[in-house]
């Protein structure tokens, strides 16, 4: 599965800030807001999107496989997953990430 996500770390990598894939590395809505997706068929991985001086710093939070198509109450549960490692994380970083 790494081998196939390496194609959006490499797009990231090399476009930076430009990089946007509908299908492939997009932000989160609604309950998700504040966290971008990498997505690959059912695999999912759940990051911050950082952007400073044209760099960009994705930190990756949590992950997970998923089993059913469309929107499902696991998938909430894993955005609410995320969503809590970001603010543990902003909260013992002072926010400077």
């Amino acid at each position: 599965m790494r081998s196939k996500l390496d194609g959006s770390f490499g797009g990231l990598t090399s476009m930076g800030e430009k990089y946007y894939n509908e299908q492939r590395f997009k932000p989160l809505k609604d309950k998700g807001k504040g966290l971008w997706e990498f997505k690959e068929h059912d695999h999912r991985l759940y990051c911050l999107r950082k952007v400073s001086g044209g760099r960009v710093t994705a930190v990756l939070l949590n992950g997970w496989v998923k089993d059913k198509a469309g929107r499902s109450r696991e998938e909430d549960r894993e955005i609410a997953r995320a969503q809590g490692y970001l603010k543990e994380l902003l909260t013992e970083d002072g926010g400077r990430i």
